[in-house]
Order: structure tokens, then sequence, then C-alpha cells
């Protein structure tokens, strides 16, 4: 006799609203989709979708602060916490890859720069918010990594940090309108001048 078996619950509604709010906003930037897309594409009336979410605001809001979370459990997490610098920063360039692998999805920092001046003040805020803690991390990490002589490069690690973040925001879009080929390459020269031999 076969064991029965459970199938896996399915998000709640504020979940897909979130999960799906973010797949558009990758796709298409924060101002081109709205909640009639959503409620479409999730079978459910806009109603529901307010519910959750009260405004548009406060959607793209909860999407950033997820993303926030999201980056401070992944820096976190031993697998990532524990590594040598040079291992972190190949860490960092594989989630950017990862991207690329989805339909060359563009990262949240990309998606929503091109927005920023028609961002509401409070989503302005948290985007500040997640490209500090990211900047400081990889700062962080490229100081102990040239400490060590593991990784090497010209000026300071905040600055470093900052050039090499943009340049991986721009590969991703750069990609979108191209293939794969550049970014590739984008990585490829990051790590030739960054990773000590």
């Amino acid at each position: 006799m076969p064991l029965a078996t459970s199938s896996p619950a399915l998000p709640d509604t504020r979940t897909r609203v979130l999960d799906l709010a973010e797949a558009l906003l990758l796709e298409r930037g924060f101002n081109a989709f709205s909640y009639q897309h959503i409620a479409k594409e999730l079978g459910v009336k806009p109603a529901a979708i307010h519910y959750h979410y009260p405004s548009k605001d406060d959607l793209g809001r909860a999407i950033i602060q997820r993303q926030v979370r999201r980056l401070r459990k992944w820096r976190d997490l031993p697998r990532v916490a524990e590594l040598t610098p040079a291992a972190q920063l190949e860490a960092l360039l594989t989630v950017y890859i990862g991207h690329l692998a989805l339909d060359r999805r563009v990262c949240l920092f990309g998606a929503l720069a091109a927005d920023f001046r028609t961002l509401p003040p409070a989503m302005q805020a948290e985007l500040q918010t997640f490209n500090r803690e990211l900047t400081d991390w990889l700062a962080q990490v490229l100081a102990a990594g040239r400490a060590t002589a593991a990784l090497t490069f010209v000026g300071s690690p905040a600055a470093k940090a900052l050039q090499i973040l943009t340049t991986l925001a721009g590969a991703l879009q750069v990609a979108r309108v191209h293939d794969e080929t550049p970014f590739r390459a984008i990585i490829g020269q990051l790590r030739l001048e960054l990773f000590s031999s």
C-alpha cells in the first residue's frame, strides 16, 4: 500500500501577490504594472490585493523590505559567512549569474534605480537601505580579502564595492539588450582584476 503524501502548501494570497509583483517589477519596472495586472494573473479581484497592500507604494516597500531580509539572511548563512573573502566575492558573483539564468532578469536595484525619481520617498529610502547594506558588506569582504592578499584592487574598499555592484547591475542590463556574451566577459574581467593569482 503506497504511503499517503501531502501536497506542498500553496503560498497564501499575500505571498502570491508579493511574488508576482516582484516578478513584474523585475521584468517591466515599477511604473509599468498595476494592481489590475496582478489581479488578472492571480485570478483575484483588485480588492484582495488592496486588503494586503492598501497602496502600490505599500507593495513596493514590501518588495524591497523582503529583499533586505533576503540579503541579511544570505550574508549571515554559515555557507557564506564562513567562507574566505575571495569565496564570498565569488558567492556574490554567483548570485548575479543566477539572475542571468532566470531569463536575463535584472537585479532589484537595477530595476528600481531607473525609476528612482518617480518612486515614493518611502520606497526610495528602502532602496537606499538595501544598497547601503549590500555595499557595506562587500566593502568589508574586499578589505578582508586585500588584508590577506587574496584580493587585489586599487583604492578604498568602499569605492571598489560601489564600482563592482554598479558593474554587475549594468552587466545584467547589457545582457538583457544583447545576450549572455557581454555579461560573461564582464564577470571574467572582474575576476581577472580582483582575484590574486
